[in-house]
């Protein structure tokens, strides 16, 4: 189901004040994408416009929270006012809070699923009408931890796995009805983004993206490559694939290794305040841009998903 070219699209991305979704926008409208922007952040919002209009293309900025579904219909409603249709969607944004699953609050793990799963279900029924209108695609930016839970993670991981069994219900069912809308589901490993200096943690320390960690770039172009080529799912990055491969041929091997490196893994040792501001029910002042702090000790590009993306599709 070949789609348009990226650049005679029109591309809505959401989380795209900051991050993957930030480098997704980016890089559809140096493309030559129409692009719908939408976030908690509207300075970054509109930081995020005039990069691709400078750029040479058009964009619009919808700020929104994607947990509130009459705001995410709204996002949907603005686009096609504007561009006249939607080409793709890509259901990007996340939060999350790094604590054992005992130390939730029940609000904090409501916050999780209302962004993380509910966030991407609003999305997929606002745009589900303009996707078959355009035999578009929608585009579940998820995680590689769909498939594998890890300590302090349990309420993302939890999202990410309801949200894969969602989309695996709904392409069947869009099969069934003889609808050309595509459903893609993109697995990335650690990226570099500004989200481990804004969510809220219960350790103690700055959070950091289990190694090997690579920049947004990466994921970004493998992301773009779906809504051009869809493909069922696409683990991005060897760390994703091996994660993967490891939970389906040793889980318990995979158990013991969190036991000993699950924690240490996902922090620094710079100590971080428990009461540090962070973005969980309100967005934080300032750009972030699409970059976090781990520049230094982060890959730029992935053989094994350059590979990957030469395979046949699926």
């Amino acid at each position: 189901m070949r789609k348009k070219p990226i650049g005679e699209q029109v591309v809505v991305v959401t989380g795209a004040s900051s991050g993957l979704g930030r480098a997704i926008a980016r890089a559809a409208g140096e493309r030559g994408a129409k692009v719908v922007v939408t976030a908690r952040n509207a300075e970054a919002l509109d930081n995020c416009v005039a990069e691709i209009e400078a750029a040479g293309s058009e964009a619009l900025a919808v700020p929104g929270d994607c947990a509130v579904q009459d705001e995410v219909g709204r996002v949907v409603e603005q686009a096609v006012d504007r561009f006249g249709r939607i080409d793709t969607y890509v259901a990007n944004a996340i939060v999350t809070v790094y604590a054992e699953t005992y130390r939730y609050a029940p609000e904090e793990l409501r916050r999780v699923m209302d962004v993380n799963f509910f966030g991407q279900v609003y999305g997929y029924w606002a745009a589900l009408p303009h996707l078959r209108a355009s035999r578009g695609t929608f585009l579940s930016v998820n995680s590689a931890l769909a498939y594998r839970g890890i300590p302090l993670q349990g309420a993302y991981c939890a999202s990410k796995a309801a949200l894969r069994a969602f989309f695996e219900s709904a392409r069947v069912e869009l099969r069934k009805e003889g609808w050309d809308v595509a459903v893609s589901v993109v697995l990335p490993g650690a990226i570099n983004t500004p989200q481990f200096d804004r969510d809220r943690q219960k350790i103690g320390y700055q959070p950091q993206p289990v190694p090997p960690i690579y920049q947004p770039e990466l994921y970004a172009e493998a992301t773009l490559h779906c809504a051009e080529r869809p493909i069922r799912e696409l683990p991005v990055s060897w760390g994703a694939q091996k994660l993967l491969w490891g939970q389906k041929l040793a889980p318990r091997a995979g158990d013991w290794v969190l036991r000993r490196n699950g924690w240490k893994s996902q922090h620094t040792d710079e100590p971080k305040p428990l009461d540090a501001p962070d973005n969980l029910f309100d967005t934080l002042p300032g750009d972030p841009g699409a970059h976090g702090r781990f520049d230094s000790r982060s890959r730029k590009s992935s053989v094994w998903t350059r590979l990957r993306l030469l395979l046949p599709k699926g």
